[in-house]
């Protein structure tokens, strides 16, 4: 088992990364004296990134990499509706993923014991379908750890058609697809994130950070399909969920 970071590390990662965004991208390799050889140190370097320029959060996202959840925020500008348009010279290596994503109704503050499955359902106002499009950074040869210390790939989220039955549904079998330019070149994975299970956790691990979840702030729970698109030109993406709608992106 590696051996976690010390806070010196920590610090001197989060520092060649800072120096490396404003130097301009794709960013270089961390160097392997203080690279993280987890996600949970990649996690530990991007929060103290993220403390050095703190934003506040409009959504969440959260991944589960060698047993370890990480979270990333998106920030104002990074969430948008449907039908979107980015530039494509925005990504460094574009990868998409269709997901299912819920706007929460009411606040969530830590809590002893954390929030059951109930407490937060009961608080959900809305669920979609959406597209997340992570952007790897470092051109699309980062391992996971070096990934996460960059917030996952964190850069936008794409708010589809809302799925009215959500309570009823069976949100993890839902059939979909990726669409790039009219061709299906993905569909759903069959094994995929639980919706509702990523929730919670994700509740529960932010509030564990010690910071609530507001309401009106989405959480999306991981890839119900994926595709790595790499670095790209202009393009037309269609998240499909046959039984709910389409998500659409255009990269231009």
């Amino acid at each position: 088992m590696s051996e976690s970071l010390t806070e010196a590390q920590i610090v001197e990662a989060a520092d060649f990364l800072d120096q490396a965004a404003a130097d301009g991208l794709p960013l270089p390799a961390i160097p392997d004296a203080f690279a993280p050889q987890t996600a949970a140190d990649g996690g530990r370097v991007y929060w103290e990134r993220w403390s050095r320029n703190h934003r506040p959060a409009v959504a969440w996202k959260a991944a589960v990499i060698g047993g370890d959840m990480v979270l990333a925020p998106f920030f104002e500008g990074m969430v948008l509706e449907s039908p979107a348009s980015m530039a494509a010279s925005d990504f460094v290596f574009c990868i998409l993923e269709a997901e299912v994503a819920f706007r929460m109704g009411r606040d969530y503050a830590p809590s002893d014991g954390g929030h059951s499955e109930a407490d937060v359902l009961d608080g959900v106002s809305n669920a979609y379908i959406v597209i997340e499009a992570p952007n790897n950074r470092y051109g699309g040869a980062a391992v996971m750890p070096s990934m996460a210390a960059d917030g996952v790939g964190n850069q936008a989220l794409i708010i589809g058609p809302e799925i009215v039955d959500w309570r009823s549904s069976d949100l993890a079998a839902l059939p979909c697809q990726i669409v790039l330019d009219g061709e299906v070149i993905a569909e759903g994975r069959d094994e995929r994130p639980r919706p509702i299970e990523v929730l919670v956790a994700t509740i529960n691990e932010i509030n564990n950070r010690g910071m609530t979840v507001s309401a009106g702030e989405v959480v999306t729970t991981g890839a119900a399909a994926l595709h790595p698109l790499g670095p790209t030109g202009p393009r037309e993406v269609v998240i499909r969920f046959p039984t709910i709608g389409d998500v659409e992106l255009s990269l231009t």
